[in-house]
């Protein structure tokens, strides 16, 4: 279903869109929907909901701490483990307490990414 939808712009983002319709050859509309379906974050709803709760504090940032999220890397000393038990995995079985421990970075490198991707989609906007 479409909808239709009245928006007031200004005479210069007017002109601009007007320029980039002539240019690309195709209707003011098509610009505007391209637009806003690139520039929209995605919804909270798209996460996998275990990772909504830490995603969503993103949402209250100012650009300087999306940036900083959008930085951060998984930590060196945890990496390193993390690599030794997936390495540990392939060639024999991990302890309860190895694979608890591989499910904890595992989660820890999960959420990271999501802030990381949600950061740059937020900035991006």
């Amino acid at each position: 279903m479409l909808r239709t939808i009245t928006v007031s712009l200004s005479d210069t983002l007017y002109e601009k869109l007007k320029r980039a319709s002539e240019l690309s050859h195709q209707p003011a509309e098509s610009i505007i929907i391209q637009s806003l379906t690139h520039s929209l974050p995605p919804l909270l709803e798209d996460i996998p909901e275990q990772y909504q709760p830490d995603v969503y504090p993103l949402l209250q940032m100012g650009d300087v701490e999306l940036q900083r999220e959008a930085d951060r890397t998984f930590p060196a000393d945890h990496w390193t483990e993390y690599k030794a038990l997936l390495d540990k995995k392939k060639t024999t079985s991990l302890t309860a307490e190895e694979q608890t421990r591989l499910d904890i970075l595992r989660c820890e490198a999960d959420v990271l990414t999501f802030r990381r991707g949600y950061a740059a989609v937020l900035l991006k906007r």
